[in-house]
């Protein structure tokens, strides 16, 4: 920290690493001080979108080694995020991870070890918890208005242009894990228990991907309520992130609410929580998140969007991805040991 401001560092300068930037440039308490990629004409572009003149560093190491760095958001293709999360926490660096956490069971727990051994804050993208429309959601499940809650779904479609890279499941790790675990997270966060069984199903549609765009579940929580998941990266449709959620005492269905509190309500009620149904990385409430992770780092307090935190959710994607290569045998997951096994 030099003269009251945080020293922040972007790794990775692809699409996501804006909504980093941009956060980082908006909070009085950071400073971006260094961008990175091993390639520097992504670099290049990155600094001329914000009209910056940090520190560009195509070396990993390099960057980690620059003092003025307390903060390093990864934004690097999938496959690479577990490695250099423990590289950056080995270096003593807080570190801003963006999701997947992994794509592989086993490197859950080396990366928990690396955090939480040096001793560093930690935080997950998953971007949705700060929606003032997830918030509500789970507040009114938190405070009993839905009384117990008995099922939730939720879709993620978004099929957007992907670079190459996305392609191969050996480099992003599959549907779920890649683009469905937003809203895999969102239900765990909403409805306030872990998943601890799934059943997977895939279908192949199109030939742009390797491995199938579009993963559907049937999830059950440790609270004993079900769950139905689906991801879709293919179709013509705008960016959705659906989630239902019904409760003896009350519906939920994205904006719209249906409570026993309210006698004589007929339909559904709406409300306007200002929130965007966007993919776009600017609509997106990055500037909350860095203004929370900050707050965690100069207060010394763990966040409640840690990397631990996150760990059922990715082990519940994996699972899908699990099941659905066993023709929809069911996956028990052990958060304790972050492991997968067929039941």
């Amino acid at each position: 920290m030099r003269q009251g401001k945080y020293g922040c560092a972007v790794w990775g300068c692809g699409w996501v690493a804006s909504g980093h930037i941009n956060a980082y440039l908006r909070h009085p308490a950071c400073e971006v001080v260094a961008l990175g990629s091993r390639s520097s004409s992504s670099i290049e572009a990155k600094q001329k979108e914000f009209g910056l003149a940090t520190a560009a560093y195509t070396n990993f190491q390099e960057l980690l080694a620059d003092k003025r760095v307390d903060i390093v958001s990864i934004c690097t293709p999938n496959n690479q995020h577990a490695q250099e999360c423990i590289m950056a926490a080995k270096a003593g660096k807080h570190v801003f991870i963006e999701k997947p956490i992994a794509i592989r069971e086993e490197d859950i727990p080396v990366m928990l070890a690396a955090v939480e051994g040096a001793g560093v804050k930690s935080m997950v993208g998953f971007i949705l918890r700060f929606k003032p429309l997830v918030a509500l959601q789970r507040r009114l499940v938190q405070e009993g208005e839905l009384g117990r809650v008995f099922m939730a779904n939720v879709d993620y479609w978004f099929g957007r242009e992907r670079p190459g890279w996305m392609k191969y499941r050996e480099d992003c790790g599959g549907a779920f894990i890649l683009a469905g675990c937003h809203s895999v997270d969102m239900a765990r966060y909403i409805v306030g228990a872990d998943i601890c069984e799934v059943r997977g199903d895939a279908a192949m549609v199109g030939d742009y991907y390797e491995y199938p765009p579009v993963e559907i579940a049937q999830v059950r929580f440790s609270n004993g309520a079900l769950g139905v998941f689906s991801c879709s990266l293919v179709g013509c449709n705008p960016y959705t992130a659906n989630i239902h959620v019904l409760g003896e005492k009350g519906t939920m269905m994205n904006d719209r609410f249906y409570l026993r509190r309210f006698a004589g309500q007929a339909d559904y009620f709406t409300l306007d929580t200002g929130s965007k149904n966007s993919g776009n990385v600017y609509d997106h409430p990055f500037p909350a998140m860095v203004e929370h992770f900050i707050g965690c780092i100069r207060e010394d307090r763990e966040s409640p969007h840690n990397l631990r935190d996150a760990v059922n959710a990715h082990l519940a994607c994996l699972a899908i991805r699990k099941s659905a290569d066993a023709e929809g045998r069911k996956v028990s997951i052990d958060n304790d040991n972050c492991t997968l096994s067929f039941v």
